[in-house]
């Protein structure tokens, strides 16, 4: 990511802050849709992205397009944020994006239902990853969105939170040629991010206990110096042991991992 698009992104996020603490999911909604039409344009994307273009001249292109859909306050900070300097206009896209994530997950904090979120869309996650033909419904590109929420709404209905359920709808009608899972690990982040917490990934043989799990995130904790949120995944492969992914890091305990290592010591 280019300087001026970290900047930027830092600047939207600043102006946003002050707007959540009226704003509720409608309003993030409607950032997910601004951001979703300007990907799909590239007409609208090349002039809202254009350094050199007038702000008016982007406002009321903002206007023309989406005066009759978006509220009055989305609009307006639609508006600040195509103000600023976007290296490309898919780091604009993307910065919608990020930012109605912040959005929910925001919202998700104030209702105290963040971690909640966390673990809704980690187990969505998971049930996509497990599911190929899941994955192909969710992924097929002749497939309209309607047909793919509904069978997102059958899924989950009643099972996630409000929060939650509007990101794992984005998730797959802005996936923009991304895999679903991998649009919902990135959104896990973002909501792991606002909860000021890393997220590790935990892969074993079999089940663990709580207390496990506990002297876990603690060590962990320690070793980082950050409260994580542990996401746990079983893979008899791994044949026993541990495997932790966190910031960037992978630690293999695994007994698998061990026995190759043992094998190209023979070889």
């Amino acid at each position: 990511m280019a300087s001026s698009t970290r900047q930027s992104l830092a600047l939207a996020k600043e102006a946003l802050s002050p707007l959540l603490a009226k704003a509720d999911l409608k309003f993030a909604e409607e950032i997910f849709a601004i951001g979703a039409a300007v990907a799909s344009s590239s007409q609208l994307r090349s002039i809202l992205s254009d350094p050199s273009a007038e702000a008016k001249a982007k406002s009321g292109a903002l206007q023309a397009v989406f005066g009759k859909s978006a509220s009055k306050t989305a609009l307006e900070f639609a508006d600040c944020l195509v103000a600023l300097r976007w290296s490309t206009g898919q780091d604009l896209v993307s910065a919608f994006e990020q930012l109605a994530v912040f959005a929910v997950a925001s919202i998700a904090s104030s209702n105290k239902k963040i971690a909640a979120v966390e673990s809704e869309l980690f187990a969505f996650q998971r049930a996509v990853d497990s599911d190929q033909a899941l994955q192909f419904a969710l992924g097929d590109r002749l497939a309209t969105d309607e047909a793919k929420l509904s069978l997102v709404a059958a899924l989950t209905k009643g099972k996630v939170s409000d929060e939650a359920a509007v990101l794992i709808r984005r998730s797959v009608t802005g996936a923009r040629r991304r895999r679903v899972s991998v649009v919902l690990e990135q959104f896990g982040k973002q909501v792991s991010a606002v909860a000021e917490r890393l997220v590790a990934t935990v892969t074993v043989a079999s089940a663990i206990s709580d207390k496990q799990l506990e002297r876990l995130e603690a060590a962990l904790a320690k070793a980082y110096g950050h409260s994580l949120k542990l996401n746990v995944e079983v893979d008899q492969d791994i044949l026993g042991g541990i495997k932790v992914q966190v910031a960037g890091e992978i630690i293999d305990g695994s007994l698998s991992s061990r026995l190759n290592a043992a094998k190209l010591q023979l070889a």
